[in-house]
């Protein structure tokens, strides 16, 4: 099973969002160490997440394991192997109802994130390969 054997998983999370510093902080605490949450917008990121647009990247969570890269709601089924084990993990990949109903809440808890204005690119620079999300005009 790659995903809790791989003691390095590095989940991106929004850290300007109260519910995603929750959620990561669980994650990680729940891995026994083999999990680290890590800020979308830390330098750390850069390596990881270098390929991706400030859309995509700040639009969802991320794990990286090895050299995979998961985003959105696929995270979930390594994310449970991470943190709950590897029982946990086959149940969730083997079982349609179970795996639906984890990438259910995450698109639900993504979905209030987004209303409640999450999701916004929160760093200071942005780098010039980066122009960052477009600028609002208007009151």
């Amino acid at each position: 099973m790659p995903y809790a054997k791989d003691r390095n998983a590095r989940l991106y999370y929004d850290d300007g969002c109260g519910p995603c510093r929750f959620f990561a902080s669980a994650a990680a605490g729940l891995s026994r160490h083999r999990v680290r949450a890590i800020p979308l917008a830390a330098a750390a990121a850069e390596g990881d997440l270098a390929g991706l647009s400030a859309e995509v990247r700040y639009g969802s969570a991320h794990l990286v394991y090895g050299t995979d890269l998961r985003s959105g709601e696929s995270i979930t089924g390594p994310l449970v192997g991470l943190t709950l084990g590897d029982r946990w993990e086959r149940v969730a990949r083997n079982a349609p109802f179970v795996d639906r109903m984890l990438r259910g809440a995450y698109r639900r808890a993504w979905e209030a994130r987004r209303a409640r204005g999450c999701g916004a690119d929160t760093r200071k620079e942005l780098s010039p390969r980066d122009p960052g999300p477009p600028a609002v005009l208007g009151p």
